[in-house]
């Protein structure tokens, strides 16, 4: 599921304009190398909690900033960088519930 909310982020952002290939995206907004995604989807993998967090993390700050802004694009992106930061922030929840909600770790 965390794939699938980067790259769904990564299309809003390529949208904006903020970014103009997933290369770019990997580079810039996930701090990976400009294969991270391509490799993510080779493997069938989902991304590390790290990534989501950085990614998480720039989407707040742009947000942040662009609240700030009167002009009416401005205030679109905040809406949509703010939405996604909050589908990052869910991801990031469910990874690490999954990480400590089993069993054996609950004490059960």
């Amino acid at each position: 599921m965390s794939r699938q909310i980067l790259e769904q982020v990564c299309d809003e952002l390529t949208k904006c304009g903020a970014v103009a290939s997933n290369r770019e995206f990997c580079e810039n907004w996930l701090a990976r190398d400009p294969s991270y995604m391509r490799g993510l989807r080779f493997r069938d993998l989902d991304p590390s909690a790290a990534t989501m967090a950085t990614c998480s993390s720039k989407l707040a700050y742009y947000a942040k900033h662009l609240a700030q802004s009167t002009q009416p694009q401005h205030q679109d992106w905040h809406q949509r960088f703010r939405k996604l930061h909050q589908l990052c922030e869910q991801a990031l929840e469910q990874q690490a519930r999954a990480q400590w909600m089993t069993p054996k770790r609950m004490g059960i």
